[in-house]
């Protein structure tokens, strides 16, 4: 099973996944969005956030939100303007815990930040995951402790 299949099983075992899916209004609202924000549409990022509300997840980490809602977009925009993250990195959780997980356009990476760690972004010094459905992966995966 490839990362897009596991990350699209481990969606369908969510408590409330009729919940999560767009239906067409959205898939183009998300899609003029996030092509503002820089995601390429050929992306994991962008197929995953144009099909389904990851902010409706249930997960044991940070909460994620959807950056095309006007209060997580305003969050984006946020993280960029006093945060002075790279605008290539977009803040996808609350931010409310000073951090959270940043997705980077260029390369579809995902990157654990917290704030006064900016500096490390693009670096091994910070937790991150290559792609954007490896990250879902670990997301989705209940932990077994």
């Amino acid at each position: 099973m490839n990362l897009k299949e596991q990350v699209e099983l481990l969606l369908s075992q969510q408590k409330h996944p009729e919940i999560i899916k767009k239906n067409l209004d959205d898939q183009k609202f998300t899609h003029d969005v996030l092509l503002s924000l820089g995601v390429r549409p050929d992306s994991e990022f962008y197929e995953l956030y144009t099909k389904y509300f990851l902010g409706s997840l249930i997960g044991s980490y940070s909460e994620l939100v959807d950056p095309c809602s006007p209060d997580s977009f305003d969050g984006a925009i946020m993280a960029h303007e006093y945060w002075d993250i790279p605008k290539n990195y977009i803040l996808f959780t609350t931010g409310e815990g000073e951090g959270g997980y940043f997705y980077n356009t260029e390369d579809n990476s995902v990157w654990d930040c917290g704030l006064g760690e900016q500096h490390l972004l693009g670096t091994d010094q910070l937790r991150h995951w290559s792609s954007f459905y490896k990250f879902m992966v670990w997301y989705l995966t209940p932990d077994e402790s």
